[in-house]
């Protein structure tokens, strides 16, 4: 499961934009692999103390991207 601890939010853009893009460099960096298992949304939304409508915006955004 990927560590999302080490992800270090930031203000410039949007939080579920910067979930994307830290599971796509997880994966293109070779730390996770493709079909790796991810936290649940609401598991996700504790450990970045974010809202849990925020996680779905994200994990939809993958699975759009993934079609």
């Amino acid at each position: 499961m990927l560590d999302f601890r080490k992800l270090e939010l930031n203000t410039t853009e949007p939080v579920y934009v910067q979930i994307v893009s830290f599971v796509k460099r997880q994966i293109f960096t070779g730390a996770a692999e493709k079909g790796e298992s991810l936290p649940s949304r609401r598991e996700l939304a504790a450990i970045l103390k974010i809202n849990p409508n925020t996680v779905q915006k994200a994990f939809r955004l993958m699975e759009e991207e993934k079609s």
